[in-house]
């Protein structure tokens, strides 16, 4: 998995986490959502005028994608 797909499945499955009340026990739950999320938005995207969404049709084969060690500590702020 590439660093930067890795970073956006490690932020959005925080986000999910703090959505849903920062429940103990489930970061796995968010965790596959994250990959499921970010999966869609490969499957899809915009055409040059915005006005329609393409879809690619040839899915990718499943692969399972665990989290490595240290995804839930939250992003540095910047400032």
């Amino acid at each position: 998995m590439s660093d930067r797909r890795h970073e956006w499945i490690s932020k959005r499955a925080y986000a999910i986490w703090e959505e849903q009340g920062r429940p103990d026990g489930r970061d796995g739950e968010h965790w596959r959502q994250a990959v499921a999320e970010r999966d869609a938005l490969e499957r899809t995207q915009a055409s040059v005028d915005g006005r329609e969404v393409l879809v690619k049709f040839r899915p990718k084969p499943p692969r399972p994608e665990l989290p490595r060690d240290g995804w839930l500590t939250p992003p540095a702020k910047a400032g």
